[in-house]
């Protein structure tokens, strides 16, 4: 990696404290710090943190959702990488470490265009297929790209949400002002709204990010996660987005929802809608006393439990 790029090892080291909220066996440190990556694709400079399991007979793409990064995520994927999965985790732009070059626009479009090119990019590198695994919005993220990609063999989301449904949008809103009117005026006038930015915390209901205050405190000042501002065009095109495939037509691969219990961000009934609609072999498993981002027992022992078991079942 060049000197002159940015790195979460030596420059931005907010991601450390997150450390204290995680069981002590998969917390960072030197001997387990994820290795860094940059690739420019598609106008961004992207950022990747990669966990790597040369003999992992699939490798993970974990997708982080608004307010977060792939480094957020890394002791869950060190859980995987400690049974033996290789994890790859982008920060998607604006968030993370990631950037656009000079002119590139960031909409949602160029999100799954990322995610397909990235999959494809390590599938020529040797040929392994992919789990897709979404937390958040990542969720929907990752069955986006697994529509587009012929090389994902296994779906896992937190959560779906289905931004096509008025009433998603209203959920994760924080008010109907926000979700409507505002979501109006942003389609009316694109030209000259599209470029301006915005706190995401101004139009989400990031307080509820976690059921934990110190954490969410955490999350919320974070300049590489919820401090990041976004332009309204991510913002309007993902509020727009209709899936390519409705899942009654979905078939690409079997899909696991592991939804917190008590997700007051996005309560389990508006992904349940969605995945009860899936035709493929599907499983839900209820996160016991987790929050939206899980971090409480029971509920991270039995995320752990039913990740492993379906990555086991598709290999």
């Amino acid at each position: 990696m060049r000197e002159s790029l940015p790195s979460y090892r030596t420059t931005h080291l907010y991601w450390k404290q997150y450390q204290s909220f995680f069981p002590e066996e998969v917390r960072l440190d030197e001997n387990t710090f994820p290795e860094e990556e940059w690739w420019e694709s598609h106008g961004i400079h992207l950022h990747i943190d990669r966990l790597p399991v040369p003999e992992s007979p699939i490798k993970i793409l974990f997708i982080h959702g608004a307010g977060g990064n792939g480094r957020l995520l890394a002791p869950y994927a060190r859980m995987l990488q400690q049974h033996g999965y290789e994890v790859i985790s982008p920060d998607l732009p604006p968030y993370g470490l990631s950037y656009a070059l000079h002119g590139t626009r960031m909409n949602h479009e160029l999100w799954i265009t990322l995610l397909d090119a990235l999959m494809e990019r390590e599938y020529e590198k040797d040929g392994k297929p992919f789990v897709v695994l979404g937390s958040s919005i990542g969720g929907m993220l990752a069955y986006h790209a697994s529509v587009r990609n012929k090389h994902v063999k296994g779906l896992i989301a937190t959560t779906f949400v289905d931004t096509s449904d008025r009433d998603m949008r209203d959920q994760i809103a924080p008010n109907r002002f926000v979700s409507r009117v505002g979501k109006r005026m942003m389609d009316l006038f694109p030209g000259v709204l599209d470029a301006v930015r915005i706190s995401v915390k101004r139009v989400s209901r990031m307080d509820l990010i976690t059921n934990n205050k110190d954490l969410t405190r955490l999350i919320m000042n974070d300049p590489q996660a919820a401090a990041t501002s976004v332009p309204l065009e991510l913002l309007r095109t993902f509020l727009n987005k209709t899936p390519e495939v409705s899942p009654d037509q979905f078939s690409q691969c079997p899909v696991l929802l592991v939804h917190p219990e008590i997700d007051p961000m996005t309560p389990l009934q508006f992904s349940q809608s969605f995945f009860d609609r899936l035709a493929v072999e599907k499983e839900c498993v209820v996160l016991e006393g987790a929050g939206h981002f899980p971090i409480e027992q029971p509920g991270l022992r039995q995320l752990e439990e039913a990740v492993l078991r379906f990555l086991q079942q598709i290999q």
